[in-house]
């Protein structure tokens, strides 16, 4: 009866156990992170240092933003003019590659960021090319899409970069180069446009602002053969409430500003 009683015990013990185990794997999110810009909340955006706080923590995507110098170098930088991120002035396709880097990109953002450089694209991609479990999302500014895929595929990271555009037109472009490739974001700003943009984009990935979705607009993208990409920016500051809707919904990837404070708060 003793031994009985002791195997009871131990049985009990271990269903406890699992119990436990599965309540702490529901409480972390499967759902992967896009840091927009990287990881513009603690370091400068579009930065070697906004990636590598990325890389730090472990968000399995950094999207940035990618524009071309006169000499037809791509650079990581969001507006086309300098003047906001860096200590030049005018359009960066005004300026050549020697003096593009020279420019200093971090004191606007705190005195412990100066001297930071606007980093060349193909650097960023050899940065990221060391770090299997990280993909760079390209938001295409100008420059030819085909000169942009002649440099990846020169670095061997076509596999591990999805690509968004404001032009349609030049997402049509890149299907019609790659068009075998599960490479094409696409933006789905109203629930009109579902069909439109499936049909002439067949995109990858729908992107979407994540206070205008719902669990059967996300059905609906995964029944089209799409993963969900869902938008949920606020500036600096954190917002649960869109973390935890973005969860329930079980979108695919979730873009924010504040990646790092995700990773600490919702991955155990």
């Amino acid at each position: 009866m003793y031994i009985v009683n002791k195997l009871l015990q131990l049985l009990f013990a271990i269903f406890i156990y699992l119990l436990l185990v599965g309540a702490c794997q529901t409480e972390s999110s499967p759902l992967k992170l896009s840091g927009h810009r990287g990881a513009r909340c603690v370091a400068p955006e579009n930065t070697m240092a906004s990636i590598d706080s990325c890389i730090k923590y472990g968000v399995e995507y950094i999207e940035c933003d990618v524009c071309i110098s006169k000499d037809s170098i791509f650079y990581l930088l969001h507006d086309s003019l300098l003047n906001r991120t860096t200590n030049g002035e005018g359009n960066i396709g005004h300026w050549m590659s020697a003096d593009v880097d020279t420019l200093e990109a971090g004191a606007w953002f705190g005195e412990e960021f100066k001297g930071i450089r606007v980093p060349r694209l193909e650097d960023v991609l050899r940065r990221v090319k060391d770090h299997s479990d990280l993909s760079v999302t390209i938001d295409y500014r100008n420059g030819g899409v085909d000169r942009l895929l002649a440099l990846i595929n020169e670095v061997g990271m076509l596999d591990r970069c999805t690509f968004t555009f404001s032009d349609e037109e030049d997402a049509k472009e890149l299907r019609r180069l790659v068009p075998d490739k599960k490479v094409l974001q696409a933006y789905i700003r109203h629930e009109s446009d579902f069909d439109r943009v499936i049909e002439e984009l067949r995109p990858d990935i729908a992107v979407v602002w994540l206070d205008s979705i719902d669990s059967p607009f996300v059905d609906k993208c995964h029944a089209a053969g799409m993963k969900v990409l869902a938008l949920a920016m606020n500036g600096k500051r954190e917002n649960d409430a869109d973390y935890k809707k973005a969860i329930s919904l079980k979108v695919d990837l979730l873009g924010t500003n504040q990646p790092l404070y995700f990773v600490k708060k919702y991955r155990k």
